[in-house]
């Protein structure tokens, strides 16, 4: 199953990002049962951190309640191993934080992650897929 990286998460959450028509397929997928992905706990964590930040945490009970209704997410916990992981990935690729906790659960899982992010493609051993892909 792949993992949906956070890119996709902040696209359909935002009508402004220029990749939320694609996201919002992606997540009509998720709501008919077409499609299942996994989704780091990590996820969470960043979305609390941006909305916070940005000064929109008044949204954030509503976008987590939403985004955690969907029967076809799971949520992978993070562990020991995928901190260290990450740390490695910073350390030897110059991934950013969160982008290497999210490469780390998906070579963790089946290697795939779907994002519209490049940086993954300097990840030996993982494939992304661009959401476009998905619809």
């Amino acid at each position: 199953m792949p993992l949906l990286e956070n890119d996709v998460i902040f696209a359909y959450l935002n009508i402004r990002d220029k990749h939320h028509e694609t996201s919002e397929k992606i997540f009509d997928a998720l709501k008919k049962g077409d499609l299942t992905v996994d989704v780091s706990s990590v996820s969470m964590l960043e979305l609390e951190l941006v909305y916070r930040s940005q000064g929109i945490e008044d949204k954030l009970l509503g976008h987590l309640a939403a985004l955690t209704a969907l029967s076809n997410v799971r949520y992978v916990p993070l562990t020991p191993d995928l901190v260290l992981t990450s740390v490695y990935l910073r350390q030897t690729l110059g991934l950013i934080f969160f982008d290497s906790h999210y490469a780390a659960t998906a070579l963790n899982l089946d290697r795939h992650i779907i994002s519209t992010d490049k940086s993954y493609d300097t990840v030996p051993g993982l494939t992304r897929t661009h959401p476009n892909q998905y619809i």
